[in-house]
């Protein structure tokens, strides 16, 4: 038996889920497994890793002397960073590189061809990067692994095997545990052991894979093509597992105080909800947080996690045009339906409701973002508005459909979707246009989640070519940045779930 030891890196995230599974598949094969979180997440300002810390990785690789060593590449905004720190590693170490995550399991070609990592592993990697260890190590062919992409030795040749089946029960994955001493963090210029995780006061995790819609800005419909027999591809968890997931949770995170669930869609199944609302009260009893899906909004489901400690839903709409929704998202929701959903949020009383949209980007003309604030108005009750810019992601069908389109050549596409970390973030949360009619209407829209200006803003609806109707949408708009409700908001919320009111400044009544 040759070497047992695996290092796996994570980048801009230091909690993954996905680590947590293939960390224990790996440790149940006999592996000893390190796990690197290299540079924390800052949506505003994206930091590159400095010599400091590739010095650190680097001296981490010495330290633990890995069989392989994996990196976790889920998304384009960060590749450059992957890119570089994948030169100095393998020009460091001799242990070979392996890629996985959306983008590798999307462009597996692409990873091997420009030599950036040794190997890729596919789609759902637990069973894969298991295999594919036990077989390096004891000095065996891998060649034949299922869900594995490698470069002939002779060539060069790409060759990308086959994915295995989807794993139809989920309870036979198990997540790794809190608070083990394999972990290191990375980040301002420092290296750090530990798990990051137990000092947080949230908790991150999901109860289902996959997804029902093809909406195309989204990778998942993309991933789900890989797989012929894809008629499991949404796939629960049971009540028990995920109870006793958060249990453990709580009881190792001494200043937890919510929970995020990351489904993609939470699931809707009565009895699935009827046994979770009941178990997760009585022995978690934290605010929880979940997405949701306007065809997927049930308000008597909703009611039961409401009383269970729902306190934030989370709602894509991405438009207020049923012509983009359709034609450029590939979304079939009508807008009776949203309004259903939205009415359904409200009965229940969700304490915080978010809807997110997405605006100004070229399928969408000025008469269609109209159409968004017109929507907008009409949604009842409170709730937040979450406006940022379209991101083109590779190996999306946007991205094909804005060729298509001839918005954009696959040169000018390929500059967007590569662009430097630090652009593609700025892009993604650029506050304004150089077209001032989308600008009115866009100022519009994010007013109308403040009851006082949404009634202002019905009068400047009424006369949008007027130049001063502009101004005051503009200043509007910047009242609205200014009162920045949803931080306040979400620090008191905090405050009384960790018992720790009375250390938190008091907080104006907006």
């Amino acid at each position: 038996m040759g070497n047992r030891r695996v290092l796996l890196v994570n980048f801009y995230n230091p909690k993954p889920l996905g680590f947590r599974f293939l960390e224990t598949a790996l440790a149940d094969c006999g592996f000893e497994v390190t796990i690197l979180y290299f540079k924390g997440f800052h949506s505003a300002r994206p930091q590159r890793p400095t010599p400091s810390e590739i010095a650190h990785l680097l001296d981490l690789l010495d330290k633990t002397d890995p069989l392989f060593i994996g990196f976790s590449v889920m998304t384009s905004l960060y590749l450059e960073v992957v890119e570089e720190v994948s030169r100095q590693v393998r020009a460091h170490a001799k242990a070979p590189l392996v890629w996985g995550g959306v983008y590798a399991t999307l462009f597996p070609e692409r990873c091997l061809e420009n030599d950036h990592c040794d190997y890729v592993i596919r789609g759902e990697g637990e069973g894969a990067i298991a295999e594919f260890a036990s077989l390096l190590s004891d000095g065996c062919d891998t060649k034949g692994v299922l869900n594995l992409a490698y470069r002939e030795r002779e060539g060069g040749k790409a060759v990308v095997n086959p994915v295995r089946p989807l794993v139809t029960d989920l309870d036979t994955l198990r997540m790794a545990g809190i608070g083990l001493d394999n972990k290191y963090f990375i980040d301002d210029g420092a290296i750090s052991r530990g798990d990051p995780m137990l000092g947080s006061y949230s908790y991150e995790t999901a109860c289902s894979r996959g997804c029902p819609f093809v909406c195309s800005y989204c990778s998942t419909v993309s991933i789900k093509r890989i797989y012929r027999d894809n008629r499991h591809f949404l796939r629960f968890r049971s009540v028990a597992s995920v109870i006793d997931e958060l249990k453990e949770a709580k009881r190792r995170m001494k200043s937890l105080s919510l929970i995020h669930f990351w489904d993609e869609i939470f699931p809707g199944d009565s009895a699935w909800i009827d046994e979770f609302a009941a178990r997760y009260a009585a022995e978690i009893g934290l605010p929880f947080e979940i997405w949701a899906h306007p065809l997927k909004t049930d308000a008597a489901l909703l009611q039961k996690l409401r009383a269970a400690g729902l306190f934030q839903v989370v709602m894509g709409i991405q438009s207020g045009s049923p012509q983009v929704r359709k034609e450029a998202f590939h979304r079939t929701e009508s807008q009776d339906q949203i309004l259903a959903a939205a009415s359904a949020l409200a009965d229940a009383r969700v304490p915080r409701v978010v809807y997110d949209f997405i605006l100004r980007h070229p399928f969408e003309t000025t008469q269609q973002l109209r159409e968004t604030y017109e929507l907008c108005d009409m949604l009842p009750g409170r709730f937040t508005l979450q406006l940022h810019d379209l991101g083109f992601l590779p190996g999306t069908d946007i991205a094909a459909e804005a060729i298509k389109r001839k918005i954009y050549t696959p040169g000018e596409l390929d500059a967007l979707m590569y662009a430097p970390i630090e652009r593609q973030y700025a892009a993604w949360w650029e506050s304004d246009c150089d077209d001032e009619e989308k600008n009115f209407w866009y100022h519009l829209t994010y007013v109308t989640q403040f009851p006082s200006l949404k009634r202002k803003a019905r009068r400047l609806a009424a006369a949008p070519g007027a130049v001063s109707a502009r101004r005051k949408a503009g200043k509007y708009y910047i009242r609205g940045k200014r009162r920045d409700k949803y931080r306040r908001y979400r620090q008191k919320l905090m405050a009384i779930a960790s018992g720790k009111m009375k250390k938190i400044k008091k907080i104006k009544k907006i």
